[in-house]
């Protein structure tokens, strides 16, 4: 480890998951680049935090619950690194994650890898390169543990937004420098039926909702983007039993943007098939969190 400030600065934030903020510490102890600083935030949680003996490690403490985008300021607010990355309590960095950063900072000053389920098996994910500022809302934004990116380039995260908080995060920092694609996996995604703090799933509807209400020129100059949106609420609410919302949601997208897979789902809705019912899993891998069975998005904490 190098003298004085750090290489990289993870923020981990947590709330009462002390079992999986052991391991989530244990993979990145266990990196092949030793030279970073951990900052665990506990974000008011009604049990203390433990942290090995490592000199690497450290704990900052709010004294109240906050949610997830204030508990990630409040780690960057000591962040002492050239570069920053992010891991949630409940997943693992791969051993060679943050040596995929490095790999990836080499060609830009923001870099993404992919991820994928402990349980699962890899598959391509979403590629960003070059100036993704105006598509990167098409798709789902990647998980902020995908991202590292130059200290000086980290946005604050707006902590008005408890479920899509991530989202508004990207769509800021992607207009600030160019991104480059790691195509390997980094980041591990753990599927648990645990509880989630600030982030149930009709949280994520509704903040889903108000973003497309409150960046409605973002929005309306991006249909693609507003069409991915209203498909991504729709399937919430499929998955939240709310058979009309879905209809809506779905009619919506397709007004957007016509696909085929849209059109499958808004029949599907209209059936009432699927409606609350089995077939999907609330932890898909990546981002922009959603229950839903669409690819590279998962509700966090």
């Amino acid at each position: 480890m190098t003298v004085g400030a750090p290489l990289f600065s993870v923020i981990l934030p947590t709330f009462d998951r002390a079992a999986y903020l052991h391991h989530a510490i244990g993979s990145v102890q266990r990196q092949t680049v030793s030279d970073f600083e951990l900052i665990v935030v506990d974000d008011g949680g009604r049990h203390e935090v433990t942290i090995p003996d490592d000199e690497r490690i450290r704990v900052v403490r709010l004294p109240e619950n906050r949610g997830p985008a204030a508990a990630r300021n409040a780690g960057l607010a000591v962040a002492r690194g050239s570069y920053v990355t992010f891991l949630d309590d409940d997943d693992l960095f791969t051993p060679g994650r943050l040596q995929l950063a490095l790999d990836g900072l080499e060609r830009a000053p923001i870099t993404v890898c992919w991820g994928r389920f402990i349980d699962g098996d890899a598959r391509p994910g979403r590629r960003l390169d070059g100036d993704v500022s105006a598509g990167i809302l098409d798709e789902a934004t990647p998980t902020l543990g995908y991202a590292a990116l130059r200290r000086d380039l980290v946005a604050d995260f707006d902590e008005c937004w408890q479920a899509v908080e991530d989202v508004v995060w990207w769509l800021e920092v992607a207009g600030r420098a160019p991104v480059a694609t790691v195509e390997s996996v980094g980041y591990l995604v753990r599927r648990h039926q645990g509880p989630r703090n600030r982030n149930h799933l009709r949280a994520r509807i509704d903040e889903n909702r108000r973003l497309l209400d409150e960046l409605c020129d973002v929005f309306a100059a991006r249909p693609r983007a507003r069409a991915f949106r209203l498909k991504r609420i729709g399937l919430m609410a499929m998955a939240a039993g709310d058979r009309g919302a879905a209809v809506s949601a779905f009619a919506g997208s397709w007004r957007a943007r016509r696909s085929t897979a849209t059109a499958w789902h808004l029949v599907r809705a209209l059936a009432g098939v699927g409606v609350g019912g089995p077939g999907h899993h609330p932890h898909p891998p990546g981002s922009d969190r959603a229950a839903a069975p669409l690819p590279a998005e998962r509700p966090r904490r």
